[in-house]
């Protein structure tokens, strides 16, 4: 399988190019990219692409810190509804356990990976991108660790300072001008990319979510809405579709995301006539709908949905449509909700 990440990667990339006055757009579709990946986080390009973008901005602009520069616009807000999920947790630890849990949901071909405490106590957060030898990385890699790092500095303000980022390669810049981008301790030359800083703040509780990436859900809520406020069920199915593949889609961890608690929302729900159960068994519906199309297997598509058995899935299906996934698929029935 082809090595692919979101287009929420390429956020900052518009903004910086302009800022260094190359063209965005000519330079996505030498890459065969449209300008929709700048308008849609949620759309997946190839890794190879992206490292291509990279290269290909940084060559046009004669500007060898592109990709660091382009981490200055990422951090929590980057992983939409899974960084207010990571930030919801008792600890640094839960947070990070959170991010590599589900960072496929983000990005596969690349893998992050905690490594226990050294003998300083010091731990390595390790990040590898698969790609083939020939493709150059730095930007990539530049771009990826300090937007690690910006991550970690959102969870909790002590890392800002804590923290050191480790690259393989040489430094392609002066020291100022790698100062002027970030403050994070930068190594080159070492044995592996990797955030590194020390164990014990791992048990520190993540600070509240920044009101930027709140501010960023709300906007990611309010896609296709054409500047009209979204009534509530709508949001909160949005983010049961986000959160079914995590297993997460929980009235628990949706209403924090909303600004509630549980009974709150509970209660908002039933005003607008519906409940969290209702809105679940919809997204659930569709999503099964869009799978038994493309000819998944049924069991596959009950595991993604959440049920353990096979027999509990198509008991709902049958609720949810009147026959059986099976004879659904054969005679592609309507939904009837």
């Amino acid at each position: 399988m082809a090595s692919k990440v979101k287009s929420s990667a390429l956020m900052g990339f518009y903004p910086l190019c302009r800022e260094l006055k190359i063209n965005p757009v000519k330079i996505l579709a030498a890459e065969g990219l449209s300008s929709a990946v700048l308008r849609s986080p949620d759309l997946m390009i190839a890794y190879e692409s992206l490292a291509h973008v990279l290269n290909h901005a940084a060559d046009t602009a004669d500007y060898p810190l592109f990709g660091l520069a382009m981490a200055r616009y990422q951090d929590l807000k980057t992983f939409g509804p899974l960084g207010l999920l990571a930030a919801q947790t008792h600890t640094v630890a839960e947070s990070l356990e959170v991010i590599q849990k589900y960072f496929h949901f983000h990005a596969y071909g690349a893998s992050i990976n905690l490594l226990p405490p050294d003998k300083e106590q010091r731990t390595h957060v390790n990040i590898e991108i698969h790609l083939a030898p020939s493709i150059s990385q730095e930007q990539l890699l530049e771009m990826s660790l300090v937007f690690g790092y910006n991550i970690l500095s959102d969870l909790a303000p002590e890392f800002a300072t804590a923290t050191e980022i480790h690259f393989r390669h040489e430094r392609m810049a002066s020291s100022e001008q790698y100062q002027a981008l970030t403050k994070a301790r930068l190594c080159f030359g070492q044995e592996k990319d990797a955030l590194v800083f020390p164990a014990c703040l791992l048990s520190r509780p993540p600070s509240p979510a920044p009101e930027e990436v709140r501010n960023y859900l709300e906007a990611f809520l309010a896609q296709e809405s054409k500047g009209h406020e979204q009534p509530l069920q709508y949001k909160v199915s949005r983010l049961i579709y986000e959160l079914i593949p995590t297993g997460e889609a929980t009235l628990t961890t949706i209403a924090p995301m909303l600004g509630m608690n549980v009974r709150t929302l509970q209660r908002e729900l039933r005003q607008n006539g519906t409940e969290f159960r209702r809105l679940l068994d919809e997204v659930r519906f569709e999503i099964a709908r869009g799978a038994l199309e493309q000819n998944h297997s049924i069991t596959d598509v009950a595991l993604n949905l959440g049920y353990s058995e096979l027999s509990a899935f198509s008991r709902a299906f049958k609720r949810w449509s009147g026959v059986p996934p099976q004879q659904w698929r054969q005679v592609s029935h309507p939904p009837t909700f």
